[in-house]
């Protein structure tokens, strides 16, 4: 499925944050920061710009586009169920601020993973058009799919289905009594990189023996965290506590961010040891 290539006739900008310069080699931590986690909490360095298409499509991307000779990796994003992207205005221009275009479908029925993956073709084909203000500015081999609740396991599904995809997060995945048989994902079959995020007062979509069920069936690279107090929808609006470990994943997997990777292996990785989550766990995310 491919949609019409974003053109600058069809789109109209709000710049939603600005920040006074642009780091175009990966993070360096920020003074005073105690974490890993802190430092990719923070704002990134790069102004965001909120794009609107057609009435299909949201993207929180950098306002300055490619600027330095970067291209951006792509993040697809999937909502919950009955949601459109202005329920996640935090973690949107948060992904935005560290350097990724990301691209949410207004679709409220992600389960299929269908509106994820037309996404990604739509911002394929932007990149590849010369009329549109994307056009060569990114980075389209490296794509992560991400989503909440029902939109969780859209991301799995759009992983599934396109080799474009080097790593999913799923939010908040509902427990697989909620699922038709129809949208049910073997999560067996998943061979890119996996991060798990729920909340631990998610205690009947998304519980945390939920998170470990998936966990549990993920044969290769795979991590997971319930964050203390949060419930189902609190990566919505701000982003609550998921900021910070999300965007060093995806920094980390689409970007070769070397900080970003710190959180998460070494002997002793900081996400395992963060007080501020629980049911944690990681195998097979390299030394």
């Amino acid at each position: 499925m491919r949609s019409t290539p974003l053109r600058s006739s069809s789109v109209w900008t709000v710049t939603v944050a600005t920040v006074a310069a642009v780091t175009l080699t990966g993070a360096t931590a920020r003074a005073g920061s105690a974490t890993v986690e802190d430092t990719y909490a923070a704002p990134g360095p790069w102004a965001v710009r909120v794009s609107t298409v057609d009435t299909r499509f949201v993207v929180h991307h950098p306002a300055d586009l490619g600027a330095g000779g970067v291209r951006h990796p792509v993040v697809t994003w999937g909502n919950g169920s009955n949601a459109t992207p202005d329920r996640y205005p935090g973690l949107l221009n948060h992904l935005a601020s560290w350097g990724f275009v990301v691209i949410a479908s207004t679709s409220t029925t992600t389960a299929s993973g269908v509106e994820l993956l037309a996404a990604v073709d739509h911002l394929v084909a932007a990149n590849d058009d010369p009329a549109s203000p994307f056009a060569g500015t990114l980075d389209v081999s490296r794509v992560a799919a991400a989503g909440h609740s029902q939109g969780a396991g859209g991301a799995a599904r759009a992983t599934l289905a396109s080799s474009r995809i080097r790593t999913v997060v799923p939010i908040n995945p509902p427990d697989p009594l909620w699922i038709p048989d129809a949208d049910e994902v073997d999560v067996s079959l998943v061979r890119v990189p996996v991060l798990l995020l729920s909340g631990t007062n998610d205690r009947l979509v998304s519980p945390p023996r939920t998170l470990t069920g998936y966990y549990n069936r993920i044969p290769g690279a795979v991590a997971r965290a319930s964050l203390n107090g949060a419930d189902h929808n609190t990566i919505q609006q701000t982003g609550g506590g998921y900021l910070g470990y999300l965007a060093a994943w995806l920094r980390w997997h689409l970007m070769d961010d070397t900080l970003a990777a710190t959180a998460f292996r070494g002997p002793a990785p900081e996400f395992l040891g963060d007080p501020d989550w629980t049911n944690r766990a990681a195998r097979n995310l390299g030394p």
